[in-house]
Order: structure tokens, then C-alpha cells, then sequence
């Protein structure tokens, strides 16, 4: 099971299957015509801004903060997240939440 809500879908705005969420990173999937391959879209660079890290005993952690996408013009596209991660029974790090959003543009 996957739950997935693609930053920037207007139509299906929620995908609950592999194929549903891996089509808004690779696009050509003609159930979801609106994704465009968000994965290799032609940005050439992304830096993150933190605004916080917290985290409880190492059993979970939450990160918020912007990133931004450079275009191959030079302007930047300033994205909002949270990450939230847990721990795998092996050690690692795993995101189990994850909410991008782009900034709020009053009127």
C-alpha cells in the first residue's frame, strides 16, 4: 500500500499504488495525463533550507523547511515540506511522511 499526495496534481490528487505514485515522478502514464515526470524534470540544481529538525529518541524524527529547484533559466522555485522518519528494523532511516506544498500567494 502506498498513500501519496503529488505536490503538484490537480486532478488525482491522492495515489494509493505504486504505479499511481510512480507516475508523477516518470509521467507517460495515460490513467494520470496531468503528470509530467516531476523526477527528470530539467532543474539543475536543489539546495534545502532547514527551519527545524526535532526528534524523540531517535524512535522518530521531523524536518520542515524550503527547498528550492533551479530551472535551466537560473530562477529558483521555492517548495515547502515536512519529512517525517522512522527507523527500519535494520537501522535505517525511512520517510514515512512526507507533505510538499508551494507557498501561500495571497490574492
Amino acid at each position: 500500500m502506498v498513500l501519496f499526495k503529488p505536490t503538484l496534481a490537480s486532478e488525482d490528487h491522492f495515489r494509493e499504488t505504486f504505479d499511481a505514485a510512480l507516475s508523477y515522478f516518470v509521467g507517460d502514464n495515460d490513467t494520470y495525463p496531468e503528470d509530467k515526470g516531476f523526477a527528470i524534470a530539467p532543474y539543475t540544481n536543489v539546495r534545502w533550507e532547514n527551519s527545524g529538525i526535532y526528534s524523540k529518541k531517535c524512535e522518530m524524527a521531523l524536518a520542515m523547511g524550503n527547498y528550492y529547484f533551479t530551472t535551466t533559466t537560473g530562477d529558483e522555485i521555492k517548495v515547502e515540506y515536512t519529512f517525517a522518519y522512522v527507523k527500519d528494523s535494520q537501522g535505517k532511516l525511512r520517510i514515512i511522511a512526507h507533505k510538499s506544498a508551494l507557498p501561500y500567494s495571497p490574492g
